[in-house]
């Protein structure tokens, strides 16, 4: 592979015409989730794919770590589940073979499914580390690049698993195409968006995009719609958009080369450069080229922690500016809420705008979409109401359906409309079923 070559698509997982069922590497430490593994295999088994996981290994000569590691590499599909123990480590390494399995589906960019006990479940002590640290270490860091599905019962598991390989493969017999309002209703963003490129302030290149909200808005997929159809209607001149996804630890963005490092990993660009000689690559790549960075953003003590944030800006001033504009950073910036004693403080009921008016504050020289929040009943019945819709589901009212899915949600939480993901979740739902009752009658 040639320095400026770059890969821009994961392999697919499914759709009609595929030479062979679809593959998932089911990972896991072994010893406290025997029962667990077992139903998620059937599950994968029974949802027509093809199952790879120790389970199925027979005699090899290779080290064991080597042979999960091209395994994971022959998937299409990774399923990660964590309750509280690290695992066993092979020889030599500090990590485990869970996390290590794990760092291979994110560095071959596979379809990563991940499933973590809830805190509140009742587990056995025998299950438990004695030391917590690397296990929640893991699992920080899953739930900071990742949408993250809990579980408290193996069935409850086995059932996540179920839905989650229904979502990303789909069935053959009710498709549901790109209808989900994930982004139709994020029209604030948008205008945003739109005003920034008539302002020139995403000319240059590198121009930084601040993406806020609270975890479960589906941030990915507003990045996702940036890529696709967004930038290419308010900056005509950028052509193909290509998106990566570059995950750094808290402690690597005080390393200026460790960042220029791990952008030129993930555009597969040689790894041993510099911002000046990556920055003249990804320019004469001719394409645009967006660098999704997700961080957490965090209450301590009624402060917002945007440290990480204020990091990433100031390290992409140090780029030189070309025009036009040729990379665009996108830091996706998740709220995490205060958990335990701090959760009752006074303060936590306004913990995003306190949030967000920290974000707008470092990201002085970017350009701050505003927060991500619920969504609204409204916004979605007008959706409904789309002729592509309304053609899919040959004139079916799904208002009704959705007034009783708001009513529902909006009863148990006590908020105002619903998080983008878990209305997502509910609306294909709904639609499958709704196209399935209109084809049976």
């Amino acid at each position: 592979m040639s320095q400026t070559e770059v890969l821009v698509a994961r392999p697919p997982a499914g759709g009609p015409g595929r030479g062979r069922r679809p593959r998932v590497y089911v990972s896991s430490p072994a010893l406290d989730l025997a029962d667990a593994r077992r139903r998620v295999i059937d599950v994968v088994r029974r949802s027509g794919c093809e199952v790879v996981s120790m389970e199925t290994y027979g005699a090899d000569g290779r080290p064991p770590v080597e042979r999960c590691l091209a395994d994971v590499g022959s998937c299409e599909v990774y399923v990660g589940i964590v309750a509280w123990r690290y695992g066993s480590a092979p020889p030599g390494s500090r990590r485990s073979f869970t996390h290590l399995e794990y760092e291979e589906a994110v560095r071959l960019r596979k379809h990563v499914l991940l499933f973590h006990l809830d805190e509140k479940a009742s587990w056995p002590t025998a299950h438990v580390d004695r030391s917590q640290g690397a296990v929640r270490r893991l699992r920080r860091v899953q739930a900071r690049d990742h949408i993250v599905d809990q579980f408290t019962t193996p069935d409850q598991l086995a059932d996540g698993v179920r839905r989650a390989l229904h979502r990303l493969l789909g069935e053959n017999t009710a498709p549901v195409p790109g209808l989900l309002p994930y982004v139709p209703d994020r029209h604030a963003q948008q205008e945003e968006l739109a005003e920034a490129a008539r302002g020139d302030r995403l000319g240059l290149s590198p121009s930084v995009v601040v993406l806020h909200g609270a975890a479960g808005q589906a941030h990915h997929k507003f990045a996702e719609h940036m890529q696709e159809q967004l930038l290419a209607r308010h900056l005509p001149a950028t052509g193909t958009v290509h998106m990566f996804a570059v995950a750094l630890r808290a402690a690597e963005l005080d390393q200026p080369d460790v960042i220029t490092r791990r952008i030129a990993r993930s555009c597969s660009l040689d790894a041993d450069t510099d911002v000046a000689t990556l920055a003249a690559r990804l320019h004469e790549l001719g394409t645009l080229t967006m660098l999704r960075f997700p961080v957490e953003v965090e209450l301590r003590y009624g402060r917002p922690q945007v440290r990480q944030v204020d990091r990433l800006v100031r390290y992409f001033e140090t780029w030189p500016r070309r025009r036009p504009l040729r990379v665009l950073p996108v830091i996706s910036a998740q709220y995490r809420a205060p958990s335990g004693w701090a959760e009752r403080l006074p303060w936590r009921t306004s913990g995003a705008a306190r949030l967000a008016e920290a974000v707008r504050k470092v990201a002085g020289s970017a350009v701050v979409l505003p927060e991500l929040s619920n969504v609204e009943m409204f916004e979605v019945e007008v959706w409904s109401e789309l002729p592509d819709v309304r053609r899919f589901l040959g004139g079916g009212d799904l208002v009704p359906a959705i007034r009783r899915i708001f009513e529902q949600h909006e009863r148990t939480s006590g908020e105002r409309g619903m998080p983008m993901e878990k209305l997502a979740a509910a609306l294909t739902y709904l639609l499958r079923s709704e196209a399935t009752n209109t084809e049976m009658a």
